[in-house]
């Protein structure tokens, strides 16, 4: 296996310092300049590395999604479960302050999908269709197509909670 070039280690780089970015801030405020001032540097040398603001926000966002599941994963290492099983190991999951923090630019992601808006339509649904699966891998082979159902439940109560606090 290669070794990262400089170039893709900076990449990389700017991708954690955009995902941290998103994730403290939302979208509201995360334009390339304030996404610049967390990476340490300009707003003209993140444009060297991204093509768009999109490409950069979609990296990032893939970021965020592959730790989220990394969380899932630890959370309900096995399989084999019925669906109140990993509901239930889903939400203890769901109490940090920083997955709450990721699940609010999850929420918002929706709402962007929801009007159309590209490239959060396609990463919603991407995103949707990982979890998904990610869920009935856990669940007994009778209940994986209850994944939907989990999903679903999982954040409707998370949303409910986080509008009540």
């Amino acid at each position: 296996m290669t070794e990262p070039s400089k170039n893709q280690k900076r990449r990389a780089e700017i991708v954690a310092a955009a995902a941290a970015h998103l994730v403290a801030h939302g979208f509201a405020n995360s334009g390339i300049r304030a996404i610049a001032r967390t990476a340490g540097m300009s707003d003209r040398m993140i444009m060297y590395y991204f093509e768009t603001k999109d490409d950069l926000v979609a990296e990032a966002l893939e970021l965020v999604a592959e730790q989220l599941a990394a969380g899932m994963d630890a959370a309900v290492p096995k399989g084999g479960l019925t669906p109140r099983q990993v509901l239930d190991a889903l939400a203890g999951m769901l109490k940090s302050e920083e997955v709450q923090a990721v699940m609010r630019l999850w929420f918002e992601i929706v709402g962007l999908a929801m009007r159309g808006q590209e490239p959060y339509r396609r990463i919603a649904a991407e995103l949707v269709d990982q979890s998904e699966a990610q869920i009935a891998a856990k669940l007994r082979t009778d209940q994986k197509h209850r994944a939907g159902e989990v999903l679903a439940s999982l954040e409707g109560g998370l949303m409910i909670a986080l509008l009540s606090n």
